[in-house]
């Protein structure tokens, strides 16, 4: 783990947002803890989901996010707000599934280069 926001300021101010949830934290400081704090494609655990913000935030960044709540009212909430997300703009997408095909033996030449040695030895 390291840590992405070194030298930053230790006061953070942004304007209240009034979403559905009474505790719902504005959009933008969020995203700024999640960038600072972890890397493309890692994953957020937010055991404390409310609206949802935490998770909307790690969609725009090109995290993965998992949230846990219990009253069921609020994961429809978050559920909704996920679904009107708009998707990460510069997130380089993985890369597509390559499907190999097999030309005999020497296309397994490449286990000599692994350590496995010679496959006619």
């Amino acid at each position: 783990m390291r840590w992405n926001g070194g030298g930053a300021p230790a006061v953070w101010t942004f304007s209240p947002e009034h979403g559905e949830h009474p505790t719902q934290k504005p959009l933008p400081f969020l995203r700024s803890l999640v960038s600072l704090f972890t890397d493309p494609g890692e994953t957020i655990l937010d055991p404390f989901m409310g609206g949802g913000t935490t998770l909307v935030a790690a969609y725009q960044l090109g995290r993965k996010a998992i949230g846990i709540e219990l009253e069921e009212k609020w994961c429809e909430i978050a559920a909704k707000r996920l679904e009107a997300c708009t998707p990460p703009l510069f997130v380089e997408p993985a890369p597509k599934p390559v499907q190999g095909t097999w030309d005999g033996w020497a296309d397994a030449e490449w286990m000599h280069s692994v350590g496995h040695g010679r496959l006619d030895e």
